[in-house]
């Protein structure tokens, strides 16, 4: 069907040609001679397009906008992408027409972009444009596909070329600088127990270890990197400390809209930022489908593989929060504190950490709440922070992350 007109379009060249030649042949004279030499011009010209050297066309993409940390992106950011092209050939090109493409790999989401440029004497061209603010995810360009056509609009030839670029989007953060319920358990306000593996370190020099890439120039020992010939830092006594463990609620009916899901993303990825930005030993739980543990059985955070794994997280979980808690409890060592970003305002989740209060642990609650219309709090909610606030445990509910500072600050006590 589509070689349809192509073919009807064919038949009608070759008739028109055949008329010019025969108006040539059976009246002769110079009008018919001019038109038929007019018509072998253009037909030659439309032929020659065929080898136009778009279809070898080729690229190179550069993005302009600045990442984040560890090369990555963070959610919300736009892309300025910038594309240098070179048609290889020599036969003149009017314009190209450049369409670009970028997906997001854990999801449906497809941007598209067309531009246009004009070639230079030396057949290159060069376009720009900024994409919309990305998501939370993984993205890459697909095929980028260019075409043009003669000064008539008759034809239209393409190429294509590909450079596999893949984009890395993280949660998007906010600067937490204090929470009143992570003092009180650096303070030893909250009955914890700790083993040494998860200590601070003080000031007090214990040894000498090798360098370790990203080391601070003031942790440098001078003596024993002289002496040896090797870089050598700087090894400080540790004092004990809490495990901060967060659970990421990650249950499909827990959510009415993914807005709240990217909320509850965003504010576990904050307070894990704030943990680790203050030498706190940390734990992280992501109860989805497969549910992750990180930092269970007192093994360290590594905290490139917890973004790469917040990259992809979706809102699939199946399980009762109630036994992922229980589960939980299980997993980390008595006296860690333990923080739950979740919707959620059932029964079942009040008896799962009333569980963890009984191992000496001081719950606390991010509650994710819906945007509503409504100023007041819902009467659930009142009735909760109620609860909370009877058995001295930690709340605070949020609707947006940029409310999550002053949230933590005035949380429930």
């Amino acid at each position: 069907m589509k070689r349809l007109p192509q073919v009807r379009f064919g038949w009608f060249c070759g008739i028109l040609y055949l008329s010019a030649l025969s108006f040539v042949v059976f009246q002769g004279g110079k009008t018919s001679l001019m038109l038929f030499v007019i018509m072998n011009g253009l037909g030659l010209y439309l032929l020659l397009g065929r080898w136009s050297g778009i279809g070898g066309i080729q690229g190179k993409r550069a993005l302009g906008a600045v990442p984040g940390q560890d090369g990555l992106y963070a959610a919300g950011s736009r892309l300025k992408v910038r594309l240098q092209l070179q048609v290889p050939g020599f036969w003149p090109l009017p314009y190209v027409i450049v369409r670009e493409r970028l997906v997001r790999l854990s999801g449906s989401d497809l941007q598209e972009y067309e531009l246009s440029f004009v070639p230079d004497y030396k057949r290159r061209g060069q376009v720009e444009y900024e994409s919309a603010p990305l998501r939370r995810g993984r993205y890459q360009f697909l095929e980028t596909k260019c075409s043009t056509r003669d000064i008539f609009g008759l034809f239209e030839h393409q190429g294509a070329f590909r450079e596999d670029l893949h984009i890395k989007v993280l949660p998007r953060m906010i600067e937490l600088q204090e929470w009143r319920h992570l003092r009180k358990a650096r303070t030893g306000q909250i009955e914890q127990r700790a083993s040494s593996l998860w200590a601070r370190e003080t000031t007090q020099i214990d040894g000498v270890r090798d360098y370790i890439h990203g080391d601070r120039m003031s942790r440098i020992h001078w003596n024993a990197t002289a002496r040896t010939g090797q870089w050598k830092s700087k090894e400080y006594e540790r004092e004990a400390l809490p495990r901060f463990v967060i659970v990421l609620d990650r249950r499909a009916g827990a959510y009415r809209s993914a807005d709240a899901f990217e909320l509850a993303v965003s504010t576990a990825t904050s307070l894990l930022n704030l943990a680790l930005r203050r030498g706190m030993p940390v734990g992280f739980v992501s109860a989805g489908k497969d549910t992750a543990w990180f930092g269970a059985g007192k093994m360290p955070v590594n905290r490139d593989l917890l973004m790469e794994h917040l990259i992809d997280v979706e809102a699939d979980g199946e399980d009762a929060l109630d036994r992922v808690l229980r589960k939980t409890s299980e997993k980390f060592e008595a006296g860690a504190s333990y923080v739950l970003v979740s919707p959620s305002m059932e029964d079942e989740t009040l008896f799962a950490l009333e569980g963890l209060s009984a191992r000496r642990t001081g719950p606390s609650h991010i509650h994710i709440a819906e945007r509503t219309p409504q100023a007041e709090p819902s009467e659930r909610l009142q009735q909760w922070s109620r609860t909370f606030r009877g058995r001295q445990w930690e709340l605070c509910s949020i609707t947006r992350l940029e409310d999550l500072p002053k949230a933590l600050e005035a949380g429930t006590a």
